[in-house]
């Protein structure tokens, strides 16, 4: 066997790494095309140009990040969340694959390895305002609201026009009950950006929490004038029901459920907004429709129907959908506030202090079980006892005339005029 000569082994060399260098060139620009059909967001095409990179350049990193966001316009967000991992696997410290990993996570509702992929993005680039800002919606995902704020704050210094921030800020710090700064950001917002829809819906949550429904109902309908939505119909019809407005509430329900026929809670509510009409046959069939849209989350409407059975002096029917609630281990303190009201209007009274109870272990600020107490106490003579129960049923925003139907007899006991 002869030696091939050493001139022949360079060129050989030399056209191996030629025709190398010639793929990179084509995946390069392939790459490139790619990323200008995504920022166009025709994803179709765009996918077409990163999938002739990756056939060329199989580990080329460029396009696996830029596939990736491809998938995730696309909504393919497994397919998504494979592209940034594997870019990140060749490339650990690339901050746009983490980013987006990170992005796809919240997606997926994977909350916790999202803030964990936000984290690691912080450390390649620590001054990232948008990234800051994620992480702090993941937090408040899972509750955690005071890291939600902290995240919020470095993000509004690095970018202190950002509406949106501004915005879901605000909606923490309803969830936290401090509407007085929920109203600030929100306003903020609106200043900024006078089309940031969630900032409107939220402060219709704000001023409904206040008590305002009149300011409320203003915001909430400025929300739907951007943007429909079955929540943002069904929260204008929660207001209209507060202000007695219940004809109008139903309409609203009505809108929400054509907006999104498959979710229970406009049927629930369309249901309590009947029963308050008097038309208990129609409230029935709607807790029906609720049960069905949402077997194993619309317990409310087996508390609804509960009350309509009470009300009819069907006790036993009554406790039953309580009990149904109760069994199925969901120990909320709505369940054992309306049982308490089913025995008292049975006349067990214990029964029903004890249930009242329960509810407020569950739920300190539960008005119906200080509302079903006082009534205890109102026919136990308890008069003083009665009357802060009451109050305190109030104060919380409890409509006492959904539990005892003689509204004159609790506005009786709350009158000062009355107290010794």
């Amino acid at each position: 066997m002869t030696e091939q000569p050493g001139w022949r082994l360079g060129l050989l060399r030399l056209k191996r790494h030629l025709t190398r260098f010639r793929g990179i060139d084509r995946a390069y620009a392939s790459s490139r095309e790619g990323r200008v059909y995504l920022q166009q967001g025709q994803y179709q095409r765009a996918l077409n140009y990163f999938n002739e990179a990756l056939t060329i350049a199989p580990d080329y990193v460029e396009a696996l990040t830029g596939r990736g966001q491809t998938y995730y316009g696309m909504r393919q967000y497994e397919r998504a969340k494979a592209d940034f991992a594997r870019a990140l696997r060749l490339k650990s410290r690339n901050f746009e694959a983490q980013f987006w990993l990170a992005q796809t996570l919240y997606i997926l509702e994977e909350y916790h390895e999202a803030i964990n992929a936000y984290s690691k993005a912080l450390w390649l680039k620590t001054r990232d305002w948008a990234t800051y800002a994620n992480r702090g919606q993941a937090y408040a995902r899972v509750q955690e609201y005071r890291k939600a704020l902290a995240d919020f704050k470095t993000a509004l210094k690095l970018s202190p026009r950002s509406a949106l921030t501004y915005t879901n800020r605000g909606l923490v710090y309803i969830e936290l009950k401090q509407y007085k700064e929920a109203l600030e950001d929100l306003n903020r917002a609106l200043e900024i950006d006078p089309n940031q829809r969630r900032a409107y819906f939220g402060k219709g949550q704000a001023l409904y929490a206040l008590k305002d429904y009149e300011r409320a109902l203003i915001f909430y309908r400025q929300a739907l004038q951007i943007e429909p939505t079955c929540q943002g119909y069904n929260n204008l019809g929660i207001t209209l029901d507060a202000l007695g407005r219940h004809q109008q509430a139903i309409e609203a329900y009505n809108c929400a459920i054509e907006y999104d026929p498959a979710h229970w809670v406009p049927y629930n509510n369309r249901g309590w907004s009947y029963h308050a009409l008097g038309e208990n046959a129609s409230a029935l069939a709607d807790f029906e429709r609720a049960l069905a849209a949402g077997p194993e989350e619309a317990y409310a409407a087996y508390l609804n129907r509960a009350w309509i059975f009470a009300g009819r002096g069907q006790f036993a029917r009554a406790l039953e959908e309580c009990d149904h609630i109760l069994m199925w281990g969901i120990h909320d303190a709505l369940a054992y506030a309306y049982r308490a009201g089913v025995r008292y209007w049975q006349g067990e009274d214990e029964q029903a202090l004890a249930d009242c109870e329960r509810s407020l272990e569950k739920d300190p600020d539960c008005a119906e079980a200080y509302g079903v107490r006082g009534l205890v106490y109102k026919r136990q003579k308890r008069t003083t006892d009665a009357r802060v129960a009451l109050e305190k049923a109030r104060e919380l925003g409890h409509n006492l005339f959904w539990i005892d139907e003689d509204k004159e007899e609790s506005d009786r006991i709350l009158n000062k005029e009355d107290r010794t």
